[in-house]
This record gives structure tokens, C-alpha cells and sequence, in this order.
């Protein structure tokens, strides 16, 4: 293998000097009203960026929007008649890419499933040498938003010991068509067979969708994919794949050919082509999910010099750096540090709390360099992936939330209203986030030209100190 919000929220603070944006003490007043909290929290993050926000600046959500559904389900037909051909010249080729009952000469067979770069694969079953029950199976998933253990499926054959000749026939010399036996394999060729003619499976599905196929042997129980790594068994023989993108293989009139393994051995049991109409080969795959980094605060205010007034803070919009990326249903979300000693949960959820999702005590700042600073801390602590679940049209929409006063169990939303003073905001996933009491502005100093004057509105971050 994405969502959208308003004003933050910013509570009291006691006459007391604090260390830095991320901190030790609690900095709540709980009596403070809520209204006078967001009214603080605006007037510290004006003064912080210097008394103006330009009113189109929409703190990075403007591309976090989740792309527009696809079609869910492919389509997928079996024509009635008999339409495409195949020649000797054209088998002979074939055989010698997959030799009968040996490991085909390619030296990159394995792992392969492929995109549509049209709106209908045509898929034919053109040889069978197997005296299993094997059924035969589309798979095929969105890699944006899944992984292929999360394909939707499709049985193309349910048993191909008695479906053979509905997918297949040959033509024996005199002229007359024949039926198949599911075991003729290479034979039927030595046998004087001119030609075989097949019936199609068209497959309509959206073009970006990975699609391949697997056999399972139904005596064993056991399958056998075109992408070795869904294999069981990863180290089993199972697919190969010729044809129109690998060189000196384009004779095969530009079409893909791959053969499948049912019982785990080099020989290829079954094999298909992909006419030319059809898709692009890709190897391996790995799920394309659009990520986005929030950074936040967690809204303390601080009075650095001990005047018993609220100081412009530091703002090292570290307490929380989420990345995340929206799917059906929900969200990925890998939580890469935690610089808040304030509770911050995820999703209203107290379980997805940053603290318990590190396993720290909730004192510790974690990956924010808080160490140098004389403060507890722990580093290179590694990210931790999870999934939360709801209806997300844009990144901005996901829940953050903050613990008000330690104990309190009152928890206020962080939130990025378009135009106003932000405590949370959208960047790539290559963004660096300050140290603890590193102020953003002064490792990023574009950030004010973007605040001020929305200049760089995708770049801001990109040159750094």
C-alpha cells in the first residue's frame, strides 16, 4: 500500500521556570477556562512567528487527502469460444524456455506478478502435464493501500483433471479438434499436433492494481504462487515468467509466458500466456503507500525566565512525530519519537499513548536527543507500526490528542486550523525533527517566509541547519 481540522489548544501555566517545550512539570492550570487556554496558546505561536499568519497556509494537509476509490473488484470472464491460436513454431519456442519436467535456463524466475497497463488482460491456459486435482487462482490487490497477502481472490479452474477442455483445444493433423487429456503436455506436440486453440479469461480490473496467478494441488493442499515469496515454502520452485520486456525473448509474439509449479519442483505443470494486449511485468512488489510526517506540540507553555508570565516557547514540534498513511478503513501510522512528557494518545485510543506505545515511563522524551540537554531520555529506540481504523478523508482528521494536566484524564485535541495558529503540522516522511528546546524556526528558518508569506510551501523544511 488520504484526510483534515482547527484551532489548538494551549493551557495555563504556574509562575514556575520550566526547561524547555517537552517537560518535567505539569504546565496546566486545569482551572484555567478552555476558551482563555486557545486564546494563550494563539497569542504564544503569533508571537513565536512573528505576529502574522498568511491565511492560506494550511500547515502541509493540502495533498493529504486520500485518492479517490478504486474499483473494488475485478471483472473476470471466460469466452465461449475458441478464439486465439497457437502454432508449433510458437510452442517450440515456448519448450525452450520451460523444458519439460527441468528448471527453466532463466536465471530470474521467481517472484513475479504484474500491472495492467490496459483495462483487460487476456489470459489463456495453453499447456497442462499434471495428474493432480489442481485448482487455479487469480489473485490481485491495490499495492497503495494493501499488501498481497491481502489480495482478493478468483478461481479461474476448479479442477483442472475435468475442466481442462473447457480451457483448451488441439488440432491433430488431419484437421480434426481434439480434446486434451490434462496429462498431454509436451507430448501431444511429438504426436503431430499443427496447433492449439484456447478459449480466453478476460480480466478487467483498474490499471494499478498487481495481479498474479497460484495453483493448488488439492491432494496436499498446498499452493503455488507466481510470486515465490507468498510460497510457504519460499525456497520451493513455484513460477517463471518470458516474454515481451526481457530481451532477446520478444519472439514470443510480445506476449508474457509463465509457468507454475504444483507440486513444489522445477518442472512447470502449467503454463500461461498473457496475450499482447496485456500487462507489464513487475517483480517483487512492494505496497506503494503515500506517507506523511505530523509533528506537533503538546501545547505547553513555559515561562523560561521565571517573570510569572507565559514566554514565546521554544516549539520543537517534536512531543509527537507520527508518520502516517491513509487506506481503506482507516490508517498506517509508525510512531518515530515521542518528545512530550505529557500524555499524547493517537486515535482516542489510551492504548495507543506514546509512552506505553515505546514502553517508557511517561518522563522519558524518546528519539529527541534529550540526553544532551540534561533531560531523560531514550534513543534510537526503534519506530513502532500500528493501524488504527475510522473513516479518514484527509491526515488532518486522524485524532491527536493531550492529557491537559497530568492525572487529569481530560485530553485536548491538537489541531491545525487553515490561517491560525497550528500545534500540529504536515511534512514528508524525509523531514528531520528538531532536537529537544531546538526551536523550528531556528533549524528551519524558511518556516517563518512559509508562515508569513506561504513561499515554499512544499520546501520549507528542505535546507536546514
Amino acid at each position: 500500500m488520504k484526510k483534515v481540522f482547527t484551532t489548538s489548544i494551549l493551557l495555563t501555566v504556574v509562575g514556575l521556570a520550566f526547561i524547555g517545550c517537552s517537560k518535567s512539570k505539569d504546565l496546566y492550570d486545569p482551572e484555567r477556562p478552555q476558551q482563555d487556554a486557545q486564546e494563550l496558546y494563539a497569542k504564544n505561536f503569533l508571537a513565536y512567528v512573528g505576529g502574522t499568519i498568511n491565511k492560506d497556509v494550511d500547515w502541509g494537509f493540502h495533498k493529504t487527502s486520500k485518492a479517490s476509490t478504486r474499483a473494488s473488484d475485478a471483472t473476470i470472464t471466460h469466452d465461449t469460444d475458441y478464439s486465439v491460436q497457437y502454432d508449433i513454431q510458437y510452442m517450440n519456442k515456448v519448450k525452450s524456455y520451460f523444458p519439460e519436467g527441468g528448471q527453466t535456463p532463466d536465471t530470474d524466475v521467481t517472484s513475479w506478478e504484474f500491472y495492467n497497463d490496459l483495462d483487460v488482460v487476456l489470459l489463456a491456459l495453453i499447456y497442462s502435464n499434471t495428474t493432480a486435482n489442481d485448482e487455479v487462482w487469480l489473485y490481485y490487490y491495490d499495492p497503495a493501500t494493501e499488501k498481497p497477502e491481502q489480495a482478493k481472490r478468483y478461481q479461474l479452474i476448479d479442477n483442472i483433471q475435468t475442466e481442462l477442455a473447457s480451457c483448451y483445444q488441439k488440432q491433430i493433423v488431419d484437421g480434426i479438434w481434439q480434446d486434451p487429456s490434462p496429462t498431454d503436455g509436451y507430448g501431444v506436440w511429438a504426436a503431430g499436433v499443427q496447433k492449439i486453440q484456447t478459449r480466453v479469461f478476460r480480466i478487467k480490473m483498474d490499471s494499478s492494481y498487481r495481479f498474479g496467478l497460484y495453483v493448488t494441488n488439492k491432494d496436499t493442499g498446498k499452493s503455488y504462487y507466481t510470486n515465490t515469496n507468498l510460497n510457504s515454502n519460499k525456497s520451493e520452485f513455484s513460477g517463471a515468467v518470458v516474454g515481451k520486456d526481457r530481451e532477446t525473448k520478444d519472439e514470443l509474439q510480445n506476449s508474457y509466458v509463465f509457468g507454475l509449479s504444483d507440486d513444489g519442483k522445477p518442472g512447470c505443470e502449467m503454463i500461461f500466456t498473457v496475450l499482447k494486449n496485456g500487462p507489464q511485468v513487475a517483480s517483487t512488489p512492494v505496497p506503494v503507500l503515500q506517507w506523511h510526517r505530523i509533528i506537533a506540540e503538546d501545547l505547553n507553555v513555559h515561562d523560561m525566565d521565571g517573570d510569572k508570565t507565559e514566554d514565546d516557547t521554544d516549539f520543537d514540534f517534536n512531543d509527537i512525530v507520527l508518520d502516517v498513511a491513509l487506506v481503506d478503513g482507516g490508517a498506517k501510522c509508525i510512531l518515530q519519537a515521542a518528545g512530550a512528557t505529557l500524555k499524547i494518545r493517537i486515535n482516542n485510543n489510551n492504548d495507543l499513548e506514546v509512552h506505553k506505545l515505546f514502553k517508557v515511563e511517561q518522563s522519558v522524551m524518546v528519539n529527541t536527543n534529550a540526553t544532551k540537554k540534561g533531560l531523560r531520555g531514550a534513543d534510537n529506540l526503534p519506530p513502532v507500526e500500528f493501524d488504527i481504523t475510522g473513516s479518514f478523508s484527509d491526515v488532518r482528521d486522524i485524532p491527536i490528542h493531550v492529557e491537559r494536566n497530568k492525572g487529569s484524564n481530560v485530553w485536548v485535541e491538537l489541531k491545525a486550523p487553515p490561517g491560525e495558529a497550528a500545534s500540529k503540522i504536515c511534512v514528508t516522511s524525509d523531514f528531520v525533527w528538531p532536537d529537544e528546546r531546538e526551536s523550528l524556526k531556528a533549524k528551519y528558518p524558511g518556516f517563518i517566509n512559509y508562515v508569513k508569506d506561504n513561499l515554499n510551501v512544499d520546501s520549507w523544511w528542505k535546507n536546514w541547519k
